[in-house]
């Protein structure tokens, strides 16, 4: 659900010296408004590190796509300086802006892209580090599914937590494209953003598998 129609992760643990690409959601009708990202817990008060009507590549990228209503910040080269609060905005003309914040702690996560086919699975390795809590498997806008709760939407999902290595792993079987979007694992309030592809399954492919 959007929080004054603007919805992100709420904290999200990345890896030290790597990137991070965090999606930030919005309703139909921001689609044409201007997005930004900035640093602080307020966002009034905090200056935009980088806007939609300005897009840059290097440190601190942003990227909107409004036929699915999300916008995405990536942030790269990731130093432990940079654990703090940040805001992702909706301009809004003539009022005030709208959004949602997430708190960055640079530790041990990783957000993940994964790529799969039609009919096929992926496998989703998920981290968490000293965090004690429940893990779940959640898709964004949709429900959650944690161990042993067999499903996720519909989707057979199979999750197995190692509590020894503080990692847990998500198999998504019978993959369909519409299946195509964002997730996160979620330990307690960590949320690691992963993306997943969906590709149709190729005529190369079904023609061998025929065989």
């Amino acid at each position: 659900m959007c929080i004054n129609g603007v919805s992100t992760m709420k904290m999200v643990s990345v890896q030290r010296g790597g990137s991070v690409t965090i999606p930030c959601f919005y309703e139909d009708r921001y689609k044409t408004n201007v997005k930004y990202w900035c640093r602080g817990y307020y966002r009034d008060s905090c200056p935009p590190i980088v806007r939609t009507d300005s897009p840059q590549e290097g440190k601190v990228s942003i990227r909107d796509d409004p036929d699915q209503r999300v916008f995405t910040l990536t942030i790269n080269n990731l130093t432990t300086g940079e654990f703090d609060w940040y805001s992702c905005g909706v301009e809004i003309s003539g009022g005030l802006d709208v959004g949602d914040r997430v708190r960055l702690p640079v530790t041990d996560g990783k957000m993940s892209e994964v790529t799969g086919v039609e009919g096929d699975r992926v496998i989703v390795q998920c981290r968490y580090g000293y965090i004690e809590s429940q893990v779940m498997w959640c898709k964004i806008r949709g429900s959650c599914a944690s161990e042993g709760s067999g499903s996720l939407d519909g989707r057979p999902v199979l999750i197995r937590d190692d509590t020894i290595n503080k990692v847990f792993s998500v198999t998504m079987r019978g993959l369909e494209r519409k299946d195509t979007g964002w997730y996160w694992c979620a330990a307690g309030n960590l949320q690691i953003p992963v993306h997943i592809t969906v590709n149709q399954t190729t005529s190369t492919a079904t023609s061998t598998e025929r065989k």
